[in-house]
Order: C-alpha cells, then sequence, then structure tokens
C-alpha cells in the first residue's frame, strides 16, 4: 500500500490546479491532464482494494463519470474541448476528487500508513475546487406568481 500510495502522491503532485483551470479555455490541455492524474490516481490506490465475489473491484462514481467522458469524446480534437462550460469541467474533477477522499478514510481507518502529505494535497485539492465553485454559484430563480392560463373558450 505504501508505494501505491507513493505513485498516487506522484500524480497528484504533478496536477497542479490554478484558480482559472476551469475558466480559461487556454487551460484545457491542463483540465484533461489533471482530469487523467486524478483518474490514475483513483486507480492505482484502488487496485489494493478487496475485490467482490466474481473478483472485481466496484466501479466508483468518478470512474463511471469518466469512462462516459471517455466515449462522448473520444476521437475528437482537444480544440473541441475549449468550449466545455467550467460547471461541466468541475463537475468531471469533483466525483474523482470524492473518491480519492473515500479512499482517505479507508486508509486512514487502517491506520496503517502515514498520510500527512496525501491528506495536505486533497485539502489543497478541495479548497482549490470548492473556489472554483464559488465562482460559478448562480442564485436559485425566482420563483414566479402566476395564474396558470386559461384556456381559451371553445368556437362553435
Amino acid at each position: 500500500m505504501q508505494q501505491r500510495l507513493g505513485e498516487a502522491m506522484v500524480l497528484l503532485q504533478a496536477t497542479p490546479l490554478p484558480a482559472d483551470l476551469i475558466d480559461n479555455p487556454a487551460r484545457t490541455g491542463q483540465w484533461l491532464t489533471a482530469l487523467g492524474n486524478l483518474h490514475k490516481a483513483v486507480a492505482t490506490l484502488r487496485s489494493a482494494e478487496p475485490r467482490n465475489a466474481r473478483g472485481e473491484i466496484e466501479e466508483t462514481r468518478g470512474e463511471r463519470v469518466m469512462r462516459a467522458f471517455g466515449q462522448m469524446i473520444d476521437g475528437l480534437p482537444q480544440a473541441c474541448l475549449n468550449g466545455v462550460s467550467p460547471v461541466i469541467k468541475l463537475g468531471l474533477l469533483r466525483p474523482l476528487l470524492v473518491d480519492l477522499e473515500a479512499i482517505e478514510r479507508r486508509i486512514l481507518g487502517l491506520q496503517m500508513t502515514e498520510l500527512t502529505a496525501f491528506t495536505a494535497k486533497l485539502t489543497q485539492f478541495r479548497t482549490a475546487t470548492a473556489g472554483m465553485a464559488a465562482r460559478h454559484i448562480a442564485p436559485d430563480p425566482p420563483a414566479v406568481s402566476r395564474r396558470p392560463a386559461e384556456l381559451p373558450a371553445k368556437r362553435q
């Protein structure tokens, strides 16, 4: 587990999350790299998890999201992704971070490994994505208090 944690840390340290990562179309390549690195970190740490009766590791939400995203963009040039909404970009990052946080909690429960650096990096990512999300919070639309439209009278 210590070796896998070290490999995951290398991936996380190679994944900066600048404040404008999801807003700046010029950072689309960096955003894709961040997605790939987070996905690899999850896969690296999950490979040590127990398997179900069929010998498989159940797929997490982040892994399902990445699989669907990969199928969706398969064969598209990167330039097509420059116009992806910041909210969608954040929505693809977030499930992978949730997966890493769940893995962190499991490892902490085992109390077999020092996780200070891993926890610090996840806290940094959590703070960065919260800052990104805060810029895109929109107020709820006002409640519309209209009467339902009346049906027109039948003509005879």
